[in-house]
């Protein structure tokens, strides 16, 4: 699954490997250098980016199944006809409507 080209399944990937690394150095203590913590907050970065990337992509999954079948309750067989008659390239002529005593166009 992508989100504007990016891979989603990274998030469990990358958080799969953090885990793995701060296990290996679970009984020794761990104890970083300047350059190794830097690693790490760019990894947490980038795992914050790919998350929200994540949720971007589910919530607008959300929206357009929401709008989807809205639209399916509201296009019922005779509201497709009716709009299709008024497109465009359609042989239907509207009447005129009826001149409002307020415009001044009313005899």
């Amino acid at each position: 699954m992508t989100s504007n080209g990016k891979q989603l399944h990274y998030v469990s990937d990358r958080l799969r490997k953090m885990s793995r690394w701060l296990s290996e150095a679970r009984h020794g203590g761990v104890v970083l250098s300047g350059d190794q913590l830097e690693g790490v907050i760019q990894e947490v970065d980038t795992l914050l980016q790919h998350s929200l990337d994540l949720e971007g992509a589910l919530s607008a999954d959300v929206w357009n199944r929401r709008a989807a079948q809205d639209r399916a309750k509201m296009m019922t067989p005779g509201s497709v006809v009716i709009l299709e008659a008024f497109r465009s390239n359609s042989n239907v002529v509207t009447f005129p409507g009826r001149p409002s005593p307020f415009d001044g166009s009313a005899a």
